[in-house]
């Protein structure tokens, strides 16, 4: 409940603001507003998986595009043995 007022009320200062950036961070944020309060009730993310793709992200760029899908998934696998 306290997260919701929180919203609302940020909402309404965005609304009251003459600042145009805070117009278009408030559409996002009301976009993902269920997915905003549903942390505050579980407190559970997604950064683990956001971290295996970063991971994996950085995997390829250091390979400059690993030709083989092969020798991706090993690279991959061999650097998450140390998670």
């Amino acid at each position: 409940k306290e997260s919701i007022q929180a919203l609302n009320n940020w909402y309404e200062n965005v609304s009251q603001s003459k600042l145009n950036l805070f117009y278009r961070a408030k559409g996002t944020v009301k976009r993902w507003e269920q997915h905003i309060i549903n942390y505050f009730k579980t407190r559970i993310t997604n950064g683990f998986a956001e971290g295996l793709n970063n991971k994996i992200k950085l995997i390829k760029r250091i390979g400059y595009g690993v030709p083989k899908v092969e020798n991706l998934k090993r690279r991959v696998f061999l650097s998450l043995l140390s998670i």
